[in-house]
């Protein structure tokens, strides 16, 4: 021999030099490995923290939208039962103002402010049949009909000419008016006020209380032509 150490012969200190960078690696990567741990938890309880944050947003999202929708649906539900209120205490009005017309005359036809209706005769005439049916006079009727078509446009729940707002039928003809004359059961702040609307709408007071007859004629089954 040569003098060569046998190959699994090492030196003398090698195998302690070994270990002990086996000894040195294993605790560098426990501490990576803990140092990763540490990193993991704090990255998972961040997420976490934000789950809950956006959980809560979603659900202060959610409420408040039906918060919003709730007072909607609140103050439609108010709107509703101001308008009802608002339509009986009308109706009450109209009532009374016809039980004092028919107490004030056996004759109606004396009461009232004189006036030339400009109305379509068959529309008219349709009118004075339901007014019979009705049993009320024809000058409290269409009193009736100016004040309620003043306090609608007044209020913003009509506009245009009554004309434009009433339904026709398929081939109906347009109203041949022809000049009536009637007394009408209204007070002077109506009448005021329904002379500055027909300036409004290009109408004269007479055609505009002839269109307001023709629309009540229409519920009652009159077509024009």
């Amino acid at each position: 021999m040569n003098g060569a150490l046998p190959r699994d012969v090492l030196p003398a200190g090698s195998s302690r030099r070994s270990r002990g960078l086996v000894g040195s690696s294993s605790a560098g990567l426990g501490e990576a490995i803990a140092a990763q741990e540490r990193l993991t938890v704090d990255a998972e309880e961040r997420v976490e923290e934000e789950r809950v944050k956006l959980a809560r947003f979603k659900e202060l999202f959610v409420r408040r939208h039906e918060l919003y929708e709730e007072q909607d649906r609140l103050r439609r539900e108010r709107l509703q039962m101001e308008q009802k209120v608002r339509a009986l205490e009308q109706r009450a009005e109209r009532e009374q103002r016809r039980s004092e017309c028919r107490a004030a005359s056996v004759d109606g036809s004396r009461r009232g402010r004189a006036v030339r209706i400009v109305v379509d005769p068959d529309a008219w005439a349709a009118v004075k049949r339901e007014a019979v049916r009705r049993r009320v006079w024809l000058v409290c009727w269409i009193g009736d009909l100016v004040r309620i078509e003043v306090d609608a446009f007044a209020a913003g729940e009509v506009s245009g000419q009554p004309s434009a707002r009433r339904r026709r039928s398929p081939g109906e003809d347009d109203p041949q008016p022809r000049e009536r004359f009637l007394r009408i059961d209204v007070d002077d702040d109506h009448w005021n006020d329904l002379r500055a609307t027909s300036l409004d709408v290009g109408l004269t007071v007479g055609r505009y209380v002839g269109e307001l007859a023709e629309a009540a004629a229409y519920e009652t089954g009159w077509r024009s032509g």
